[in-house]
């Protein structure tokens, strides 16, 4: 009898975690699901995609090209690559978002040719403007936002945030290959 109960116990137990498991799973599965499903969760899965981009490349051009431009008056690597971060922040603020502490997106396209700082901002842009994405409710994607004198809703801007990476994105692996440097996901 004793036995029986030991058993049933186990069994019980094992149970148990098979369903703390198996919901873990389910409910992690769930948050993939609505990730995918929502504005916000598309937005994020480019945004962060973009994102390691845009750090591979600029880690794979040599700091010696920081400062090489097409022409006299365009951006040069450095600006290219710190544009994106400037969009970041100028979408950011006209949704309501905060800039992080000590960051002027009016003078950080001209602040440093420094790859490493270059790199760190262009980070920093964009965990500021994912992570307030992440945070707008869908109740709020409607609301109007004033976008340098248009009115756009949030979500409109959420669009064009996601817009502006992909095409500066596309800018800076010109650059690179400008310079002789082929995108590492590329293979060529």
């Amino acid at each position: 009898m004793k036995n029986v109960q030991t058993v049933s116990r186990l069994l019980g137990v094992a149970l148990l975690l098979c369903c703390v498991f198996f919901g873990a799973l389910a409910q992690e599965k769930m948050k993939d699901n609505l990730m995918k499903a929502s504005v916000q969760g598309a937005f994020l899965k480019q945004s962060m995609a973009i994102e390691k981009k845009f750090v591979d490349l600029a880690d794979a051009i040599p700091q010696d090209k920081y400062n090489w431009r097409p022409a006299e008056g365009i951006r040069s690597v450095a600006e290219s690559f710190l544009h994106v971060a400037v969009g970041n922040y100028i979408t950011l603020m006209k949704m309501g978002g905060k800039v992080p502490e000590g960051v002027n997106p009016m003078q950080l396209e001209k602040s440093t040719t420094d790859k490493k700082a270059i790199v760190d901002a262009v980070k920093k842009s964009f965990m500021a403007v994912n992570d307030y994405v992440k945070s707008v409710p869908d109740g709020d994607l409607g609301k109007e936002v004033d976008f340098f004198g248009n009115k756009m809703s949030m979500l409109e801007m959420i669009v064009f945030a996601s817009n502006h990476q992909h095409e500066t994105l596309g800018q800076s692996i010109a650059y690179a290959r400008s310079t002789g440097v082929a995108p590492p996901w590329s293979g060529m």
